[in-house]
Parts: structure tokens; C-alpha cells; sequence
């Protein structure tokens, strides 16, 4: 089959998915005309011979409905789409009386549009099925002021009525569409125009033609022999004297096969519509699933993150990216890096007054300071042990200041301690004396070990930077001669001499006191000028 198809639709999307949807159904075929304005609509009218025209609810106001019922007038059997956004039974009502044939709700869903169309588009046969025999019909009534020659043979019923609505005659197709003859008929249930159908809006109908003077059509359910209904469709004609009405004619043809197809389509349209609301229930309930995920989701993230972030805080980043792919990470070698260690001098003796939670709590107040500051100097945390504090700077990124790094940070906390009593009065903290150990030289960085990792260093440089922190004086930052070679052109140094360690032959050591004035920044030397930072930023 192939139909003409006719879409009047502001909505430009729309007429596109409605064109797609006709245009890819492969069992039929469709010639789709667009347009997106109300005014050619007649004009397309005349020009093509459409078989069903879907116009926009948006077109529909007076202008609208008076052009609905001028197409209705040309061509009854064409059927009328009404597109609406809203579900209005008023409105519903409105398309309806003004000619439409039914209307289908935007945004459009697939399977009701092509359900809603085929269902016009057969009805539309039918009805033309229907003219075409009421037509083969009137062709053979060729005596209209006398009625008498009807065509026996025609299965359709015609019934000849006076104007006061009593029946008169009926042909043999009454006796074949009804299974009475025609006295039997009125015997069983009177010969007035309302016996004849259940409609009670008969006698309205009939009205209504006599009022106008022009046919009425009606469709109906009608009594039939033995309590058998049939839904019949009637055509009342007037038929003239003059300007008077002498006779009626019913013209009645069997469309209880076309109202089978209707209400199927009503009830594959309601099982759809409950398909439909299923699905969207489904989906909302899927959303519901894809909502929860998504929120857990979130949430192993939130976890995820604070994970890393307490790893990252225990191991270098590179060392977490390995583990979490590999499962290990690889130790590396640094030719050059800066070990300082720190230790309270006489610790176990000054603790032996204090209770264990005021000994935690003094190291973490310490160390804490200490974090800070070597936070701010690019240098790596590697562990605490007792009272002892270790740190290395330019590992695990490699740099070349990190001698100078590390001697400021030990200048700062050297000057942290000396005055902490006087800065922090108001909390009860020890009188704790600190040494500070520093050497550069090689050394190896890692992870070793499968739980509770641990990030630690190897190497004489560590062992020497040890026995720095273990000969040290008190208050003093001790330095070897290898740290000295790299920063005495900027800091004020004085020399100890040899000093005998331990596994070691003598080893030189220098005491750092400050840096030299035109690198300072403060008048005690602990600070680095721009100038200072410049010259470092070059190394």
C-alpha cells in the first residue's frame, strides 16, 4: 500500500522524527509533505490527494478549527490527526466535534504513532469502502421521486422513512443485515426510526436533518434476530418535493468488522499506554539504581581519595603509583642527598618525671614543628624513632640545593628550640636540649618489606649523618666537611677539626652559625634574602 501523508508542525524535530518513523516502516509506503505554517495547508489540499493530514494542536484555534471542518466538508473519509503536548478532555472534545479523527500526544513515542496512524488509515478504507457501496447504491436508485427501484441484490440495508420518522419500505439487504424481513421486524419492535437502533441519539439526528435539510451520518449498534448486535453506520437523506421533505432514506452498511479493528487497536493502544507506563516505571526505577551507584560511587571515590591521601602523606608519590600498579616499588640510588638527624639529649633521663601521654604529646608538639619547617624547604620526612628525628633532602626529587635546604631548615629549628620557652609559656613543655646531625654524600631510597610499608634510606651517608647528630653539641647544627665544601661560601662556619666517629676514621666537622649577613634576611641569620634565593634557584 502506499499513502500521502500530510505533517503540519512548527515543531521542527518533530516533523523530522515523524517523518523518520513513516519513512522506515518497510511494509509501507509513505510520501510525507511538511510544513510548518497554517496558511498552505488548504492550497497542499487541493494539489495533492492526501489519505491522512497530522496537524499540530498549535494550529488549532478558530482559524484552525474552521480549516478542519472546510476539509472535512471536501472529503469526509479523510481522517484528521490532532498533535497535542497536553491532555485536555475539553480541548480532546473540541478537535473531535470540529472533525478530527483523533490526536496522538507529544513528545511522540514510536509505537503509538504508528498504532494511531495505521488505525486511521485503515479506517479511512473502510469508510471509503462504505462510500464507495452507498454510492454503487445511490447509482441505482434512478426514480427518486417515486423510490421504487432499488437494486435487490445489494447487501446493504435501505430503509425508506417518512418525515415523522415511520418506516415505510426496505429492500432485501435490510433482511440480510438484520435476519428479519422488514414486517417481522416491525412487528417484534414498532416501524418508528427508534426501534430500529440503540442509539438514543436517533431521534436527534433525525431532527437535525429535517432542521438543515442535509444528510446525517451516525454510527450504532442495532438489533439484529437472534440477540446478535451489529455496529451499522446510517446515512439519512432527505428526499425533496420542492423545498419540502416527502421521504427519508436510510442507507445502512455492516461495520461491526471495522469496529472489531477499532476496538483492537483501542486495546493494543491501552496495553501499549500500560507498556508504556511499565517501562517508564522500569526506568524510573533504573534511574533510582544508576542514582545509588553513582552516589556509592561517589563515595568509594571520597574513600579512595583519603586512602591516597594517607598514603601520600606516609610514602613519596612515586612510590604509591608503584605499589598500586605493581604491587612494589623499585629502590633508587641518589649520587647526591642530605641527611639530617636530630635527637634530645639525655631523653630518657628528663622523661623519667613525665607521664606517657605528656611525653607524646611533647614529641608531637616537636616533631610537628619540625614538619613544618622542613616542609617548607623541599625536604622528605623519613621517620621518627624514639626521640630521634631523620629527614633527607633531594630525594625523592633530585635537586642540588639540598645541602643548602637542609642546613637552613636545621638553622630554623636550632632557632626554634632556643626560644619555644618563650614563645609557647602558656603550655607545660620539658626543658629538652637539641643536637643536630647533617652530612651529604650518596644513598639509596625505598620501600622494603610486604605490610606496613615504609619509607626508608641506606647507606654510609645515613650512618655518617648519625654519628653528625651523636658528636654535636648542644644547640648546635654539626656539619661534615662534605656539607661544608658545598655551602661555605654562604654561611658563617667554624671549624672543629677532626672528631674520632664511630666505624670511621677522624672526620672533619664544621659548627653552622648563621648565614653570612649579605644573604640574610634577619639580623640572627636564619633567613634567606631574594638575593640568596636567586643565586640557590641557580644551582
Amino acid at each position: 500500500m502506499a499513502y500521502n501523508v500530510l505533517i503540519a508542525d512548527k515543531d521542527n524535530e518533530s516533523c523530522d522524527m515523524m517523518s523518520q518513523i513513516l519513512c522506515g516502516d518497510v511494509s509501507v509506503v509513505y510520501s510525507v509533505y511538511v510544513t510548518q505554517n497554517i496558511e498552505p495547508i488548504w492550497k497542499l489540499m487541493l494539489i495533492h490527494q492526501f489519505d491522512l493530514v497530522l496537524i499540530s494542536a498549535e494550529f488549532i484555534d478558530y482559524k484552525g478549527f474552521n480549516l478542519i471542518k472546510r476539509i472535512k466538508s471536501k472529503n469526509r473519509s479523510i481522517p484528521i490527526i490532532v498533535l497535542t503536548g497536553e491532555f485536555n478532555s475539553e480541548l480532546i472534545n473540541n478537535f473531535l466535534d470540529s472533525g478530527a479523527s483523533d490526536y496522538i500526544r507529544k513528545p511522540i513515542e514510536e509505537i503509538e504513532f504508528k498504532a494511531r496512524v495505521k488505525s486511521n488509515l485503515m479506517l479511512r478504507e473502510a469508510m471509503l469502502e462504505v462510500q464507495n457501496k452507498n454510492r454503487m447504491i445511490e447509482a441505482q436508485i434512478y426514480d427518486l421521486d417515486k423510490l421504487s427501484l432499488i437494486v435487490k441484490q445489494t447487501d446493504n440495508s435501505v430503509i425508506l422513512f417518512t418525515p415523522e420518522g415511520q418506516a415505510e419500505w426496505a429492500n432485501e439487504g435490510f433482511h440480510k443485515m438484520y435476519g428479519y424481513t422488514f414486517d417481522e421486524f416491525v412487528e417484534k419492535y414498532g416501524s418508528h426510526l427508534e426501534g430500529f437502533s440503540y442509539n438514543a441519539d436517533v431521534k436527534t439526528h433525525f431532527a437535525k436533518l429535517l432542521e438543515k435539510k442535509k444528510s446525517v451520518n451516525y454510527t450504532t449498534k442495532c438489533r439484529v434476530k437472534y440477540g446478535a448486535v451489529k455496529w451499522i453506520q446510517t446515512t439519512l437523506t432527505p428526499i425533496f418535493d420542492g423545498n419540502r421533505v416527502e421521504k427519508v432514506i436510510a442507507i445502512e452498511s455492516d461495520v461491526s468488522a471495522q469496529k472489531s479493528v477499532e476496538f483492537k487497536l483501542l486495546k493494543h493502544g491501552e496495553e501499549t499506554q500500560k507498556l508504556m507506563q511499565s517501562l517508564k516505571e522500569a526506568n524510573q526505577k533504573l534511574e533510582k539504581q544508576r542514582s545509588e551507584i553513582l552516589e556509592q560511587n561517589r563515595t568509594i571515590e571520597i574513600e579512595r581519595n583519603k586512602a591516597d591521601d594517607l598514603l601520600l602523606n606516609i610514602l613519596p608519590t612515586y612510590v604509591v603509583s608503584e605499589l598500586k600498579s605493581m604491587g612494589y616499588a623499585s629502590p633508587r640510588s641518589y649520587k647526591m642527598a642530605t641527611v639530617m638527624f636530630t635527637d634530645f639529649k639525655g631523653f630518657t633521663k628528663s622523661c623519667e618525671n613525665l607521664s606517657p601521654e605528656e611525653i607524646v604529646d611533647a614529641l608531637d608538639f616537636f616533631f610537628s614543628k619540625f614538619d613544618d619547617i622542613i616542609s617548607c624547604h623541599y625536604i622528605e620526612k623519613i621517620k621518627t624513632i624514639g626521640d630521634s628525628y631523620m629527614c633527607v633532602g633531594g630525594i625523592p626529587l633530585r635537586n642540588r640545593s639540598n645541602p643548602f635546604d637542609v642546613v637552613l631548615a636545621g638553622l630554623e629549628i636550632k632557632h626554634f628550640m632556643a626560644t619555644y620557652k618563650q614563645r609557647f609559656s602558656n603550655r607545660n613543655l620539658p626543658d629538652w636540649q637539641l643536637r643536630i646531625g647533617i652530612h651529604t654524600g650518596s644513598l639509596v631510597a625505598g620501600v622494603v618489606g610486604k605490610i606496613k610499608f615504609a619509607y626508608d634510606t641506606w647507606g654510609d651517608s645515613v650512618n655518617v649523618a648519625k654519628r653528625m647528630e651523636s658528636a654535636d653539641e648542644i644547640g648546635s647544627v654539626n656539619i661534615s666537611s662534605d656539607t661544608y665544601e658545598y655551602i661555605k661560601d654562604y654561611f658563617i662556619c667554624r671549624h672543629r677539626g677532626p672528631v674520632e666517629i664511630k666505624n670511621h676514621k677522624n672526620v672533619d666537622m664544621y659548627f653552622v652559625d648563621r648565614l653570612k649577613p649579605e644573604f640574610s634576611l634577619d639580623d640572627e641569620g636564619i633567613y634567606p634574602n631574594d638575593h640568596f634565593i636567586e643565586l640557590l634557584n641557580q644551582i
